[in-house]
């Protein structure tokens, strides 16, 4: 089986490889768009931030974790829909498609992707909120100095039952790999540029697609925004689900966890949803003795 499947398992290592040179655009062009412009809000260049090293760690290594993972879990789900465990089998699976979406066009495809990866990631990040899964989520957010590259910090066990898990899904529903390889680049910038130390709104098409204001009012206090603007892309969907909020006239001034001792680093975080059980909430200015 091993054998069999070797190509995939090759083909996972090099798509990872090849996310290097999609990372150096990301820093050339945010860096860029911080000399042109930054948020009210700024603590400075990206470069500059105390805790640079930890987001580079999730930048480098978060992805080939997420590759894998989710190619351990489209193994093990085709597996259990076949009921085979044989490795040409799963393999034939993976590659050929199979599910309600694997006979439409391929553009078609990749619409349908695009929008219900949106909804369904909308709903696993609710849930991620919750008390019980927001120690692992807090990870997230426990970002000061937000940016481009606070869109990899994410605890392992969010990325699994988050945007593995709904990939997972679409995948062994037909949808082709080839429509996530297509979309790579698109996901990649709208995740930075959602965290981007600017404050564009993109004016009228605001509720069209998800801007930086929009996400980083995600990041700020919970009464402050920090419990709505779920949705990765789309903020239509939060205004179907009664989540958007985007107040005119004012933008996201403050960010992170209410935890003063929240680690810093990056072997300290991924530990620590283990060594608490007490949910934590969004940072408040009256907390910081920052206004609002």
């Amino acid at each position: 089986m091993i054998d069999s499947l070797l190509p995939l398992i090759t083909a996972t290592g090099a798509s990872v490889l090849n996310q290097i040179p999609g990372l150096l655009v990301a820093a050339a062009g945010f860096t860029v768009l911080g000399f042109v412009t930054h948020s009210k809000a700024s603590l400075g260049p990206w470069w500059k931030k105390p805790d640079l090293i930890t987001d580079l760690l999730y930048c480098f290594l978060l992805p080939a974790f997420t590759s894998y993972a989710r190619l351990t879990f489209l193994i093990l789900g085709s597996a259990l829909i076949t009921g085979v465990l044989g490795g040409g089998t799963v393999e034939s699976y993976l590659t050929q498609g199979r599910g309600i979406f694997a006979s439409w066009p391929f553009w078609a495809q990749m619409v349908a992707y695009l929008l219900l990866s949106d909804v369904m990631l909308y709903w696993t990040h609710r849930i991620f909120h919750d008390d019980k899964l927001w120690r692992y989520h807090a990870i997230h957010h426990s970002s000061e100095h937000l940016d481009w590259l606070s869109a990899f910090r994410f605890h392992p066990v969010n990325i699994i039952f988050h945007s593995v898990l709904v990939d997972c899904i679409l995948l062994l529903a037909g949808i082709a790999p080839q429509v996530l390889v297509m979309l790579v680049p698109f996901q990649l910038f709208m995740s930075g540029f959602v965290h981007a130390d600017t404050d564009w709104d993109l004016g009228p098409l605001r509720g069209v697609i998800a801007s930086p204001v929009f996400h980083r009012w995600h990041h700020t206090d919970v009464a402050r925004g920090g419990s709505m603007n779920f949705a990765p892309t789309f903020p239509v969907i939060d205004m179907m689900f009664g989540t958007y909020y985007m107040p005119k006239g004012v933008v996201p001034d403050h960010f992170g966890v209410d935890d003063p001792d929240f680690p810093k680093g990056f072997e300290q975080q991924l530990l620590y949803p283990f060594r608490t059980a007490t949910p934590l909430e969004a940072v408040t200015p009256a907390e910081t003795g920052k206004s609002g």
